[in-house]
């Protein structure tokens, strides 16, 4: 969950870093309702936490992640 940028950053940082006026989220039956299917047709893992398969937790590139992170909380500071 740490690559994703809403959990752990407010709707305000996540605003100023990506120059948006506003943001607002859609719910999971928003989302299904908004892309015209049903929620059986395509993987809803990530907003729901269920996994289809094993999930792997462990990246290769993790430190480098880190890094660009860190480097966008400081841009945040700015």
């Amino acid at each position: 969950k740490k690559e994703l940028i809403a959990s752990s950053h407010t709707v305000e940082e996540i605003c100023k870093y990506v120059e948006a006026d506003s943001l607002g989220y859609l719910s999971l039956p928003g989302l299904i309702r908004a892309v015209g299917g049903k929620s059986s047709e395509f993987c809803t893992a990530c907003y729901t936490g269920q996994y289809p398969i094993d999930f792997v937790d462990a990246m290769p590139d993790a430190k480098a992640e880190d890094r660009q992170l860190d480097l966008w909380e400081a841009s945040l500071k700015e």
